[in-house]
């Protein structure tokens, strides 16, 4: 959690929100992150998200990970977690520690977390003339090689 708060203090000191998150596989610490939303290009560059960007493309990231960041996550970085494979996340700090001004929604991660379980409504447009499915279709018969 040292490394997460370091970079959450780095953060701060470039003037972005101050929280940090680090992705440890098998336990090494493989990606961190401090948050890098602020300066308005990527709103999506949490620290969490971030930090499991960041081990994607070093190639490390294996389902199974655990996600440990200095702030209890939003449903942002809950879901990207849950995408990633992520087995755990640790957190410091709670939401109830700093408040609501902290997050865009008004649920914890222990509540989102039971939401993200709730069903959720889908409506299917259609894909008219079938260009979606044949742009997908095409794309995925394609040799990789």
């Amino acid at each position: 959690m040292g490394v997460c708060l370091d970079a959450a203090e780095e953060a701060a000191r470039t003037g972005d929100f101050p929280n940090g998150a680090c992705v440890v596989v098998e336990q090494h610490v493989i990606a961190v992150s401090g948050s890098e939303a602020a300066g308005g290009t990527d709103p999506t560059a949490h620290a969490e998200v971030s930090s499991l960007r960041n081990a994607a493309a070093s190639g490390r990231l294996s389902p199974g990970a655990t996600l440990f960041t200095t702030l209890e996550p939003c449903a942002m970085c809950l879901h990207s977690a849950v995408v990633a494979g992520v087995r755990e996340i640790v957190f410091a700090c709670k939401r109830s520690d700093v408040g609501d001004a902290a997050y865009v929604s008004n649920l914890d991660a222990t509540a989102m977390a039971e939401q993200l379980l709730q069903p959720l409504i889908l409506t299917h447009h259609g894909d008219p003339k079938g260009r979606t499915a044949k742009l997908i279709t095409t794309f995925l018969s394609q040799d990789p090689h």
